[in-house]
């Protein structure tokens, strides 16, 4: 429900036309709210005046600040101080894809014993510790592979698959599983 200032303001944007005389001798709250409604109303058409000559004068006193637009949907949010003058991080942090250079380097079984992956294709017993029961190539997060050596794997695997030597579908079944 609006409150009767609202809907008083709404019927008569703005103009003091509108408004009833008020006596000087008495006071009261509404009358007082009146005043206030006036002189806010004023002012707006005295800024909204200024605006037309020059859109950006208040937005530029106000330093840099997020826009309001008539036609854009206002979340509460929108209205915080951290939305209003704070910008997006620059430096976002990227997922953890695999372990660190350092580390991947100590858990990395090629790289510790100098083999190329390649090499390994026809190694069904190896090439199928890489795979997922669907056949698909496990990801550096689970290998623990150097970048290098995980780029390899996958070319070894895809190798493999083509020459027969592990099912394209599926993890090769090996007899102690």
């Amino acid at each position: 429900m609006l409150s009767p200032f609202r809907a008083f303001s709404r019927q008569c944007p703005h103009s003091r036309a509108c408004f009833p005389p008020v006596s000087r001798s008495f006071h009261s709250p509404l009358q007082n709210d009146q005043k206030q409604l006036s002189s806010i109303l004023d002012e707006l058409s005295d800024s909204s005046a200024s605006a037309a000559r020059n859109p950006n004068a208040s937005w530029m006193q106000q330093g840099v600040r997020r826009r309001f637009d008539h036609k854009l949907f206002i979340r509460p949010h929108y209205f915080s101080h951290d939305h209003r003058f704070k910008g997006p991080s620059p430096f976002l942090k990227r997922p953890l894809i695999g372990p660190g250079k350092k580390q991947a380097k100590q858990q990395d079984v090629f790289y510790r014993l100098g083999v190329d992956p390649l090499q390994e294709a026809s190694n069904d017993v190896l090439m199928s510790s890489f795979v997922t029961e669907m056949g698909k190539i496990k990801h550096r997060a689970e290998t623990g592979l150097t970048t290098k050596s995980q780029r390899r794997l996958g070319k070894a695997i895809r190798r493999a698959k083509m020459m027969g030597v592990i099912p394209v579908l599926s993890s090769a079944r090996l007899p102690w599983n």
